[in-house]
Protein backbone atom coordinates (compact mmCIF):
# COMPACT_ATOMS: atom_id res chain seq x y z
CA UNK A 1 0.00 0.00 0.00
CA UNK A 2 1.48 3.32 -1.03
CA UNK A 3 2.74 5.44 1.95
CA UNK A 4 -0.51 8.38 1.52
CA UNK A 5 -2.89 5.78 1.57
CA UNK A 6 -2.10 4.19 4.95
CA UNK A 7 -3.98 5.65 8.69
CA UNK A 8 -2.08 7.89 10.85
CA UNK A 9 -1.10 6.88 14.20
CA UNK A 10 -3.54 6.50 16.91
CA UNK A 11 -4.02 9.64 19.08
CA UNK A 12 -3.13 9.10 23.00
CA UNK A 13 -6.28 9.93 24.84
CA UNK A 14 -6.01 13.27 26.75
CA UNK A 15 -7.31 15.83 28.82
CA UNK A 16 -8.66 19.30 27.24
CA UNK A 17 -6.41 22.24 26.29
CA UNK A 18 -3.54 20.08 28.28
CA UNK A 19 -3.50 16.91 25.95
CA UNK A 20 -0.87 14.71 27.52
CA UNK A 21 1.40 17.76 29.05
CA UNK A 22 1.05 16.67 32.70
CA UNK A 23 2.56 13.05 32.63
CA UNK A 24 5.15 14.14 29.88
CA UNK A 25 5.96 17.32 32.79
CA UNK A 26 7.07 14.32 35.14
CA UNK A 27 8.01 10.87 34.19
CA UNK A 28 8.43 11.37 30.81
CA UNK A 29 10.18 7.77 30.38
CA UNK A 30 7.54 6.20 32.78
CA UNK A 31 4.77 7.66 30.61
CA UNK A 32 6.38 6.32 27.13
CA UNK A 33 6.95 2.78 28.26
CA UNK A 34 3.55 2.45 30.17
CA UNK A 35 1.79 4.04 26.59
CA UNK A 36 3.75 1.92 24.49
CA UNK A 37 2.79 -1.30 26.37
CA UNK A 38 -0.70 0.18 25.47
CA UNK A 39 -1.00 1.17 22.48
CA UNK A 40 2.24 -0.47 20.33
CA UNK A 41 5.28 1.47 18.49
CA UNK A 42 3.56 4.41 17.18
CA UNK A 43 1.19 7.02 18.53
CA UNK A 44 0.65 10.95 18.61
CA UNK A 45 0.37 12.97 21.61
CA UNK A 46 -0.59 16.48 22.48
CA UNK A 47 0.94 18.88 24.86
CA UNK A 48 -0.65 22.10 25.05
CA UNK A 49 -0.10 23.31 21.83
CA UNK A 50 2.65 21.05 20.42
CA UNK A 51 1.85 17.43 18.81
CA UNK A 52 4.64 14.70 18.11
CA UNK A 53 4.69 10.97 16.83
CA UNK A 54 6.16 9.07 19.29
CA UNK A 55 7.96 6.01 17.90
CA UNK A 56 9.22 3.98 20.13
CA UNK A 57 10.27 0.37 21.04
CA UNK A 58 13.30 -1.65 19.19
CA UNK A 59 11.81 -1.13 15.47
CA UNK A 60 11.67 2.49 16.27
CA UNK A 61 15.40 2.70 16.93
CA UNK A 62 16.99 0.06 14.08
CA UNK A 63 14.35 2.82 11.91
CA UNK A 64 16.83 5.55 13.30
CA UNK A 65 19.62 4.31 12.39
CA UNK A 66 18.71 2.78 9.02
CA UNK A 67 16.76 5.51 7.62
CA UNK A 68 17.61 8.71 10.09
CA UNK A 69 19.56 10.93 7.96
CA UNK A 70 17.29 10.23 4.92
CA UNK A 71 14.04 11.17 6.43
CA UNK A 72 14.77 13.34 9.54
CA UNK A 73 16.01 16.52 10.33
CA UNK A 74 17.11 18.15 13.79
CA UNK A 75 16.88 21.95 12.40
CA UNK A 76 13.61 22.48 14.30
CA UNK A 77 13.99 20.74 17.33
CA UNK A 78 18.01 21.71 18.55
CA UNK A 79 17.54 25.24 15.73
CA UNK A 80 18.10 27.24 18.69
CA UNK A 81 21.34 25.78 20.25
CA UNK A 82 22.40 26.76 17.03
CA UNK A 83 20.98 30.38 16.53
CA UNK A 84 21.69 31.74 19.97
CA UNK A 85 24.96 30.15 20.66
CA UNK A 86 26.29 29.08 17.06
CA UNK A 87 26.42 25.24 18.03
CA UNK A 88 26.31 24.14 14.25
CA UNK A 89 26.96 20.15 15.04
CA UNK A 90 23.30 19.89 16.29
CA UNK A 91 21.58 20.99 12.97
CA UNK A 92 24.03 19.78 10.44
CA UNK A 93 23.21 16.69 8.27
CA UNK A 94 25.08 14.13 6.07
CA UNK A 95 29.28 14.54 5.47
CA UNK A 96 29.30 18.66 7.19
CA UNK A 97 27.43 16.59 10.39
CA UNK A 98 29.72 13.68 10.43
CA UNK A 99 32.56 15.95 9.56
CA UNK A 100 32.07 18.53 12.41
CA UNK A 101 31.14 15.76 14.63
CA UNK A 102 34.72 14.35 14.28
CA UNK A 103 36.65 17.22 15.00
CA UNK A 104 34.44 18.04 18.08
CA UNK A 105 34.89 14.19 19.34
CA UNK A 106 39.33 14.84 18.94
CA UNK A 107 38.60 17.62 22.06
CA UNK A 108 36.61 15.67 24.18
CA UNK A 109 38.55 12.21 24.27
CA UNK A 110 38.95 10.06 26.91
CA UNK A 111 42.86 10.68 26.48
CA UNK A 112 42.12 14.24 27.05
CA UNK A 113 40.81 13.75 30.35
CA UNK A 114 43.56 11.04 31.53
CA UNK A 115 45.82 13.82 30.38
CA UNK A 116 43.88 16.52 32.77
CA UNK A 117 42.83 13.64 35.44
CA UNK A 118 45.22 15.19 38.43
CA UNK A 119 43.25 18.74 37.40
CA UNK A 120 39.89 16.92 37.45
CA UNK A 121 40.07 14.82 40.31
CA UNK A 122 41.32 17.79 42.15
CA UNK A 123 38.33 19.80 42.09
CA UNK A 124 35.97 17.13 42.17
CA UNK A 125 37.60 16.12 45.88
CA UNK A 126 37.54 20.22 46.80
CA UNK A 127 33.88 20.26 45.79
CA UNK A 128 32.79 17.06 47.39
CA UNK A 129 34.66 18.31 51.04
CA UNK A 130 32.83 21.55 50.79
CA UNK A 131 29.37 19.78 51.22
CA UNK A 132 30.50 18.44 54.90
CA UNK A 133 28.29 19.37 57.21
CA UNK A 134 25.23 20.11 54.93
CA UNK A 135 21.85 18.91 56.48
CA UNK A 136 19.87 19.83 53.31
CA UNK A 137 22.32 19.72 50.06
CA UNK A 138 20.47 20.52 46.80
CA UNK A 139 21.61 17.51 45.05
CA UNK A 140 20.87 18.58 41.31
CA UNK A 141 21.99 21.82 41.37
CA UNK A 142 25.32 21.09 43.35
CA UNK A 143 26.06 17.82 41.34
CA UNK A 144 25.80 20.64 38.28
CA UNK A 145 28.30 22.90 39.34
CA UNK A 146 30.76 20.25 40.13
CA UNK A 147 30.06 19.10 36.71
CA UNK A 148 30.33 22.26 34.83
CA UNK A 149 33.72 22.73 36.70
CA UNK A 150 34.63 18.93 35.37
CA UNK A 151 33.93 19.27 31.88
CA UNK A 152 35.30 22.80 31.33
CA UNK A 153 38.44 21.68 33.60
CA UNK A 154 38.97 18.59 31.24
CA UNK A 155 37.86 20.35 27.87
CA UNK A 156 39.59 23.78 27.67
CA UNK A 157 41.88 23.75 30.77
CA UNK A 158 40.09 26.36 32.33
CA UNK A 159 37.07 26.41 35.23
CA UNK A 160 33.96 28.25 34.08
CA UNK A 161 33.04 28.20 37.77
CA UNK A 162 32.85 32.08 37.37
CA UNK A 163 30.18 32.39 34.99
CA UNK A 164 27.88 29.13 35.60
CA UNK A 165 25.09 31.14 37.08
CA UNK A 166 24.89 32.82 33.82
CA UNK A 167 25.89 30.11 31.69
CA UNK A 168 23.42 27.62 33.07
CA UNK A 169 20.01 30.23 32.73
CA UNK A 170 20.57 31.53 29.21
CA UNK A 171 21.17 27.42 28.54
CA UNK A 172 18.38 26.07 30.07
CA UNK A 173 16.52 28.79 28.79
CA UNK A 174 17.09 27.87 25.02
CA UNK A 175 16.16 24.48 25.49
CA UNK A 176 12.75 25.16 27.48
CA UNK A 177 11.70 27.36 24.40
CA UNK A 178 12.77 25.37 21.50
CA UNK A 179 13.15 21.78 22.58
CA UNK A 180 10.64 21.16 25.75
CA UNK A 181 8.37 23.70 24.59
CA UNK A 182 7.46 25.29 28.43
CA UNK A 183 8.63 28.50 27.19
CA UNK A 184 7.14 30.28 24.18
CA UNK A 185 9.97 31.29 21.96
CA UNK A 186 9.30 34.88 22.78
CA UNK A 187 11.22 34.28 26.09
CA UNK A 188 14.58 34.52 23.88
CA UNK A 189 13.76 38.29 22.52
CA UNK A 190 13.75 39.40 26.97
CA UNK A 191 16.41 41.84 27.10
CA UNK A 192 17.71 39.93 30.06
CA UNK A 193 18.59 36.88 27.80
CA UNK A 194 19.78 38.54 25.18
CA UNK A 195 22.21 40.81 27.17
CA UNK A 196 23.19 36.75 29.01
CA UNK A 197 23.73 35.37 25.53
CA UNK A 198 25.85 38.33 24.16
CA UNK A 199 28.11 38.19 26.83
CA UNK A 200 28.02 34.34 26.68
CA UNK A 201 29.06 34.73 22.88
CA UNK A 202 32.10 37.33 24.07
CA UNK A 203 33.66 34.67 26.84
CA UNK A 204 33.66 31.94 24.27
CA UNK A 205 35.74 34.46 21.50
CA UNK A 206 37.52 35.76 24.43
CA UNK A 207 38.78 32.13 25.36
CA UNK A 208 39.56 31.20 22.09
CA UNK A 209 41.89 34.27 21.83
CA UNK A 210 43.93 33.85 24.89
CA UNK A 211 44.68 30.07 23.53
CA UNK A 212 45.61 31.54 19.90
CA UNK A 213 48.05 34.18 22.02
CA UNK A 214 49.12 31.90 24.52
CA UNK A 215 49.37 28.57 23.63
CA UNK A 216 49.56 25.41 26.38
CA UNK A 217 52.29 23.54 24.83
CA UNK A 218 49.89 20.29 26.11
CA UNK A 219 47.58 17.71 24.36
CA UNK A 220 45.22 19.70 22.05
CA UNK A 221 42.16 20.32 23.98
CA UNK A 222 38.68 21.84 22.77
CA UNK A 223 39.75 25.38 22.06
CA UNK A 224 42.91 24.10 19.99
CA UNK A 225 40.67 22.12 17.80
CA UNK A 226 38.13 24.60 17.07
CA UNK A 227 40.74 26.98 16.31
CA UNK A 228 42.72 25.03 14.31
CA UNK A 229 39.90 22.77 12.52
CA UNK A 230 38.29 23.42 9.13
CA UNK A 231 35.33 22.36 7.44
CA UNK A 232 34.50 19.53 5.20
CA UNK A 233 36.29 21.05 2.22
CA UNK A 234 39.48 22.44 3.80
CA UNK A 235 37.78 26.03 4.76
CA UNK A 236 38.35 27.38 8.49
CA UNK A 237 34.94 27.59 9.95
CA UNK A 238 33.66 30.71 10.43
CA UNK A 239 34.65 32.60 14.17
CA UNK A 240 31.07 32.19 15.29
CA UNK A 241 30.99 28.09 14.89
CA UNK A 242 35.03 27.96 16.75
CA UNK A 243 32.87 30.12 19.40
CA UNK A 244 29.69 27.23 19.40
CA UNK A 245 32.31 24.40 19.42
CA UNK A 246 34.29 26.71 22.17
CA UNK A 247 31.08 26.09 24.60
CA UNK A 248 29.90 22.66 23.50
CA UNK A 249 33.30 22.38 26.85
CA UNK A 250 31.63 24.92 29.05
CA UNK A 251 28.01 23.48 29.50
CA UNK A 252 26.76 21.41 26.85
CA UNK A 253 26.86 18.15 28.39
CA UNK A 254 26.53 19.63 31.82
CA UNK A 255 22.87 18.91 32.99
CA UNK A 256 23.08 15.32 31.36
CA UNK A 257 26.37 14.76 33.73
CA UNK A 258 24.44 16.32 36.68
CA UNK A 259 21.63 14.28 36.51
CA UNK A 260 23.21 10.92 36.05
CA UNK A 261 25.19 11.87 39.05
CA UNK A 262 21.85 12.94 41.20
CA UNK A 263 20.58 9.18 40.04
CA UNK A 264 23.29 7.73 40.65
CA UNK A 265 23.25 8.78 44.44
CA UNK A 266 19.60 8.07 44.62
CA UNK A 267 20.29 4.71 43.24
CA UNK A 268 22.86 4.43 46.31
CA UNK A 269 20.81 5.51 49.20
CA UNK A 270 17.62 3.15 47.97
CA UNK A 271 19.79 -0.16 47.89
CA UNK A 272 22.08 -0.08 50.62
CA UNK A 273 23.32 -3.66 49.15
CA UNK A 274 24.52 -1.98 46.03
CA UNK A 275 26.54 1.01 48.22
CA UNK A 276 27.76 -1.85 50.14
CA UNK A 277 29.77 -3.25 47.51
CA UNK A 278 30.11 0.16 45.49
CA UNK A 279 32.18 1.08 49.28
CA UNK A 280 34.16 -2.17 49.76
CA UNK A 281 35.49 -1.62 46.16
CA UNK A 282 36.66 1.83 46.43
CA UNK A 283 38.42 1.40 49.88
CA UNK A 284 39.74 -2.22 48.31
CA UNK A 285 42.44 0.07 46.82
CA UNK A 286 44.92 2.91 46.79
CA UNK A 287 44.73 6.78 44.77
CA UNK A 288 41.23 6.78 42.15
CA UNK A 289 43.98 6.83 39.34
CA UNK A 290 42.84 7.11 35.40
CA UNK A 291 44.22 3.62 35.55
CA UNK A 292 42.32 2.06 38.25
CA UNK A 293 38.92 2.99 37.27
CA UNK A 294 39.05 0.07 34.57
CA UNK A 295 38.94 -2.18 37.27
CA UNK A 296 35.73 -1.36 39.18
CA UNK A 297 33.02 -3.19 37.99
CA UNK A 298 30.93 -2.51 41.00
CA UNK A 299 30.96 0.99 40.15
CA UNK A 300 30.61 0.57 36.35
CA UNK A 301 27.58 -1.90 36.72
CA UNK A 302 25.90 0.99 38.85
CA UNK A 303 26.55 3.50 36.14
CA UNK A 304 24.89 1.09 33.43
CA UNK A 305 22.17 0.16 35.49
CA UNK A 306 21.23 3.76 36.49
CA UNK A 307 21.63 4.68 32.89
CA UNK A 308 19.10 2.00 32.05
CA UNK A 309 16.62 2.77 34.74
CA UNK A 310 16.69 6.66 34.66
CA UNK A 311 17.91 7.60 30.72
CA UNK A 312 19.24 11.01 30.12
CA UNK A 313 17.81 10.88 26.54
CA UNK A 314 14.60 9.32 26.51
CA UNK A 315 13.58 10.62 23.28
CA UNK A 316 15.77 12.11 20.40
CA UNK A 317 13.22 14.74 18.69
CA UNK A 318 13.09 15.20 14.67
CA UNK A 319 10.96 16.65 12.34
CA UNK A 320 10.21 14.72 9.50
CA UNK A 321 11.47 15.55 5.80
CA UNK A 322 9.89 12.82 3.38
CA UNK A 323 6.61 11.00 4.45
CA UNK A 324 7.70 6.89 5.36
CA UNK A 325 5.58 4.26 6.67
CA UNK A 326 6.24 2.77 10.04
CA UNK A 327 4.92 -0.03 11.52
CA UNK A 328 1.67 0.11 8.92
CA UNK A 329 1.21 4.27 9.95
CA UNK A 330 1.98 6.91 7.77
CA UNK A 331 4.47 9.37 9.02
CA UNK A 332 3.75 12.78 7.20
CA UNK A 333 6.72 15.18 6.30
CA UNK A 334 6.64 17.97 8.51
CA UNK A 335 5.73 16.11 11.67
CA UNK A 336 7.60 16.55 14.80
CA UNK A 337 8.68 13.41 16.06
CA UNK A 338 10.49 11.36 19.05
CA UNK A 339 11.92 8.62 18.67
CA UNK A 340 11.85 7.04 22.64
CA UNK A 341 15.00 5.45 22.04
CA UNK A 342 15.04 4.00 25.96
CA UNK A 343 11.68 2.10 25.67
CA UNK A 344 13.21 -1.08 25.90
CA UNK A 345 15.27 -0.29 28.44
CA UNK A 346 12.07 -1.60 30.70
CA UNK A 347 10.75 -4.05 28.58
CA UNK A 348 11.07 -8.11 30.17
CA UNK A 349 11.97 -8.99 26.71
CA UNK A 350 15.05 -7.28 26.89
CA UNK A 351 16.12 -6.63 30.48
CA UNK A 352 14.24 -9.39 32.60
CA UNK A 353 12.72 -8.43 35.18
CA UNK A 354 13.40 -4.54 34.38
CA UNK A 355 12.37 -3.40 37.82
CA UNK A 356 15.11 -4.48 39.29
CA UNK A 357 18.21 -2.83 40.12
CA UNK A 358 20.79 -5.44 38.87
CA UNK A 359 24.62 -3.66 38.86
CA UNK A 360 25.49 -6.91 37.36
CA UNK A 361 23.60 -7.21 34.30
CA UNK A 362 25.57 -7.89 30.87
CA UNK A 363 24.65 -5.05 28.77
CA UNK A 364 26.52 -6.09 25.49
CA UNK A 365 24.41 -7.92 23.82
CA UNK A 366 21.58 -5.15 24.62
CA UNK A 367 24.28 -2.63 23.08
CA UNK A 368 24.97 -4.91 19.87
CA UNK A 369 20.99 -4.42 19.49
CA UNK A 370 20.77 -0.94 20.18
CA UNK A 371 18.03 -1.63 22.62
CA UNK A 372 20.46 -0.41 25.48
CA UNK A 373 20.71 3.51 24.08
CA UNK A 374 20.64 6.04 27.25
CA UNK A 375 22.54 8.46 24.68
CA UNK A 376 19.93 7.53 21.72
CA UNK A 377 20.90 6.09 18.75
CA UNK A 378 22.43 7.05 15.13
CA UNK A 379 24.39 9.53 13.63
CA UNK A 380 23.50 12.44 16.51
CA UNK A 381 24.31 10.01 19.31
CA UNK A 382 25.93 12.18 22.53
CA UNK A 383 29.05 12.70 21.71
CA UNK A 384 30.41 12.64 25.03
CA UNK A 385 29.07 9.44 26.16
CA UNK A 386 32.35 7.62 26.94
CA UNK A 387 33.61 10.48 28.75
CA UNK A 388 30.19 11.01 31.05
CA UNK A 389 30.17 7.18 32.07
CA UNK A 390 34.55 7.66 33.10
CA UNK A 391 33.34 10.82 35.16
CA UNK A 392 30.30 9.24 36.54
CA UNK A 393 32.75 5.90 38.02
CA UNK A 394 35.49 8.99 39.34
CA UNK A 395 33.03 10.77 41.30
CA UNK A 396 31.01 8.57 42.49
CA UNK A 397 33.79 6.67 43.97
CA UNK A 398 35.33 10.05 45.39
CA UNK A 399 31.87 10.62 47.17
CA UNK A 400 31.66 7.31 48.69
CA UNK A 401 35.06 7.04 50.05
CA UNK A 402 35.01 11.42 51.16
CA UNK A 403 31.15 11.53 52.59
CA UNK A 404 28.22 10.01 54.16
CA UNK A 405 25.13 10.69 52.71
CA UNK A 406 21.47 10.17 54.04
CA UNK A 407 18.20 11.00 52.88
CA UNK A 408 16.69 13.61 55.82
CA UNK A 409 12.84 12.48 54.88
CA UNK A 410 13.25 8.61 53.36
CA UNK A 411 9.66 8.24 52.63
CA UNK A 412 9.36 10.81 50.18
CA UNK A 413 9.36 9.18 47.02
CA UNK A 414 11.45 10.77 44.40
CA UNK A 415 9.38 12.99 41.83
CA UNK A 416 10.73 12.97 38.48
CA UNK A 417 10.60 16.64 36.19
CA UNK A 418 11.45 16.44 33.10
CA UNK A 419 12.32 20.13 32.10
CA UNK A 420 14.82 20.59 30.35
CA UNK A 421 15.81 16.77 30.75
CA UNK A 422 14.55 14.25 33.45
CA UNK A 423 15.83 15.00 36.47
CA UNK A 424 15.13 14.11 40.57
CA UNK A 425 14.07 17.50 40.74
CA UNK A 426 14.85 20.57 43.43
CA UNK A 427 12.67 18.35 46.11
CA UNK A 428 15.55 16.19 45.83
CA UNK A 429 17.83 17.27 48.87
CA UNK A 430 20.52 15.14 51.07
CA UNK A 431 22.56 15.31 54.31
CA UNK A 432 25.65 15.06 54.34
CA UNK A 433 28.76 14.32 56.85
CA UNK A 434 32.32 13.46 56.90
CA UNK A 435 33.15 9.76 56.71
CA UNK A 436 35.12 9.55 59.52
CA UNK A 437 36.50 5.77 59.28
CA UNK A 438 37.41 6.45 55.77
CA UNK A 439 40.93 5.21 55.04
CA UNK A 440 42.97 8.52 54.13
CA UNK A 441 43.73 8.29 50.61
CA UNK A 442 45.20 10.75 47.82
CA UNK A 443 43.27 11.33 44.78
Amino acid sequence: MAVDQLAPPPAVPGIPLLGNALPMMGDVQGFLVDTYRRMGPVFQVRALNQSFVIMAGESANRFLIEHGEAVFTSAESFGGLDQQFNMRVHVLRGRPHRHLRKQLAAGVSRDLLAARWDDVMAVTDRTLRSWEGDPALPVVDRFQRLAADQLSIAFTGASSAARFEQLRSAFELVLDATITGKWPRAVLRWPAHRRARAEILAFAREALEQRAQHPTGGPADLLDRALAATDENGQPYPPEVRAGMALQGYFAGINTVAYLYSFMLYALLRHPEVLDRVRAEVDAGGPLTFERLRDMPALHGLVLETLRVYPPAPGSARTVTKAFDFEGFRIEQGRRVIVAASVPHLLPEHFPEPERFDIDRDFAAARKASVYAPFSVGGHTCLGAGMTEVLAVATMATLVRRLTVELPRPERPLRITATPGPNPGKRFKVAVSSRQEQADYST
